[in-house]
């Protein structure tokens, strides 16, 4: 055997055992017993990825994307999922915050939910947003048209919009978050948060949505600040809940007006000034429709700050 040809052996027995040790993760019958959670959080710098990655197309098993990609393909599988779908979402999800964001990092967090009846893995990007300046969930579904073959609005020369069509097609949960947060000097800093959910089994338990970031920021808020959130989940492309926060004193109007517009209270919580309504659609909504009700839920809150 020549040398070149012993070291070409060495070589491949060398990428087996790699790949020996990634597969390990999937079919070792000890961790999808003895993993109950875990948990990655990543903050990266957001231009350094652009300008010395992305734009120079480099090698992507040394870049830092290739980590969180790597994470994801070999943990989503202990919860019973397809690590090829879960490792598209993510690279979309991830390569979509750091080149679209806004402000000097974009935060990833990764976390895999075992201990569940229906077991999960929740992945969460955050980066920071202009002042006044929002991505909401209907501008996301018009982008997703133009990412969909069989939209109208698909431009085959244009790649915006695919990742959004990815994601949506490939997620089996979607929640958007446009707020506000506090840094350590003391300023406000808004910020929009996308979080992508893919389940065991899609028509199984869902995860019970927690607010407890939207109650950080109410903390936040001043007593003269009007109170007006929005949460929406999305089962697939299928519109799944509404929870508007708004202040106590609106209660009474927010639910007729949600109730004449096609939706019924499902549950509502209490929290000091403010008061968390979930509503379930007794129809089907266009984005554009959605869109119009919750601008008349802002005026609603405007005519009470007035």
């Amino acid at each position: 055997m020549s040398p070149e040809e012993k070291r070409i052996q060495e070589l491949e027995e060398e990428n087996k055992k790699l790949k020996r040790q990634i597969e390990n993760t999937a079919h070792s019958p000890y961790l999808k017993k003895g993993m109950a959670n875990v948990r990655y959080y990543a903050r990266l710098f957001r231009e350094e990825i652009v300008e010395n990655e992305i734009r120079k197309r480099i090698d992507e098993s040394l870049g830092t994307l290739y980590e969180i990609k790597n994470f994801v393909h070999r943990y989503s599988s202990l919860a019973g999922l397809d690590p090829d779908t879960i490792r598209i979402i993510a690279t979309e999800a991830t390569q979509n915050i750091v080149e679209h964001g806004h402000g000097k990092y974009a935060e990833i967090e990764l976390e895999l939910h075992n201990e569940v009846v229906n077991p999960f893995f929740k992945m969460s990007f955050k980066h920071e947003m202009q002042p006044g300046m929002k991505y909401t969930l209907s501008q996301i579904n018009e982008n997703v048209k133009k990412g969909d073959f069989s939209s109208e609005l698909f431009d085959i020369e244009n790649s915006r919009g695919r990742g959004e069509f990815l994601m949506k097609e490939l997620a089996d949960e979607r929640r958007v978050l446009n707020g506000v947060e506090i840094t350590p000097e003391g300023n406000k800093v808004h910020y929009f948060k996308r979080v992508l959910i893919n389940y065991r089994d899609p028509k199984g338990p869902r995860d019970v949505t927690s607010f407890d970031e939207i109650k950080e920021e109410i903390d936040r808020l001043d007593p003269e600040e009007a109170l007006c959130y929005f949460h929406i989940d999305h089962r697939k492309s299928k519109l799944s809940s509404v929870t508007i926060v708004v202040a106590s004193s609106r209660e009474t109007k927010l639910r007729t007006l949600m109730e004449e517009s096609g939706f019924y209270l499902v549950h509502k919580d209490k929290y000091y000034r403010a008061v968390f309504c979930s509503f379930e659609p007794t129809k089907e909504f266009t984005s554009s429709e959605l869109e119009n009700l919750f601008e008349k839920v802002r005026k609603q809150v405007e005519i009470e700050k007035e």
